[in-house]
């Protein structure tokens, strides 16, 4: 089994249709199919060719495992800490900060410029889940937001949400909303219809799952399946709630 790059020129999604209706904002970012348990390095490569397009790829990601192995963080390309993950962006020079996320995150102020990286429960079919306590820990790349207006005080109308300031868009980035992302205030908070679009080292495919499902599989992360992996001593404290921000171009953070 080898690296493998797939870059998506059309926009793909599963679970959830783009329907009039919908706003949505996200970064087109190229996805590396990781080789074994190395998702999070195979996110991390992807977000190096994000901003060095014509890097060998394959040599990045072995080179990331190379260094996470000597530094301790890593037996064979698994990450399980958002601060080993952070050690890892800091050694490829990638901007990023360890952030705090729920239901009543900005994820407008979060995504307008960056990525999120989290640790997820997967299900056989990669969806998220709370069944297996961390035993199919995986990390997810967050790249985007789905989500429905705001509903009126009158029954089955659907009105504009209000939108925030004009924001330049990344370059590589798409929005429903012509150039200008919706504010905290327009994104719903607490809600099944906040979808985000996501993806990861097992698919090809992006996908939109709902925010709430991604927060509930985080928070089941207690444990790894039995194996030689490098832990933390309390791995739902080095998960839960914590994602890695890395910002696609050069900041100061």
């Amino acid at each position: 089994m080898t690296w493998r790059k797939v870059v998506e020129d059309n926009h793909e999604t599963r679970n959830l249709a783009l329907v009039q209706g919908y706003h949505y904002f996200n970064h087109r970012v190229s996805v590396v199919i990781q080789h074994g348990p190395t998702c999070g390095i195979a996110a991390l490569t992807s977000l190096i060719l994000q901003r060095e397009a014509d890097t060998d790829f394959v040599n990045v990601a072995n080179e990331l495992l190379s260094v996470a192995v000597s530094l301790g963080i890593s037996s064979r390309g698994e990450l399980m800490s958002v601060h080993y993950m952070s050690q890892l962006c800091g050694f490829a020079g990638l901007p990023h900060t360890v952030v705090r996320v729920g239901l009543d995150s900005d994820l407008g102020e979060f995504l307008k410029d960056s990525v999120l990286l989290m640790i997820y429960d997967k299900d056989k079919n990669n969806e998220p889940t709370t069944r297996y306590d961390g035993e199919k820990a995986h990390w997810l790349m967050i790249t985007g937001f789905c989500y429905r207006p705001i509903r009126s005080n009158k029954p089955g109308v659907l009105t504009s949400s209000p939108l925030g300031n004009n924001i330049s868009q990344p370059t590589n980035s798409y929005s429903k909303s012509r150039g200008s992302i919706p504010d905290k205030g327009s994104i719903p908070d607490k809600t099944s219809e906040l979808h985000l679009f996501v993806q990861h080292g097992k698919s090809r495919l992006r996908q939109l799952w709902r925010w709430a499902d991604i927060l509930a599989s985080n928070a089941a992360v207690r444990r790894a399946k039995p194996g030689t992996w490098v832990l933390p001593d309390n791995l739902q404290e080095h998960v839960g709630g914590l994602a890695v921000r890395v910002f696609l171009k050069n900041v100061e953070v």
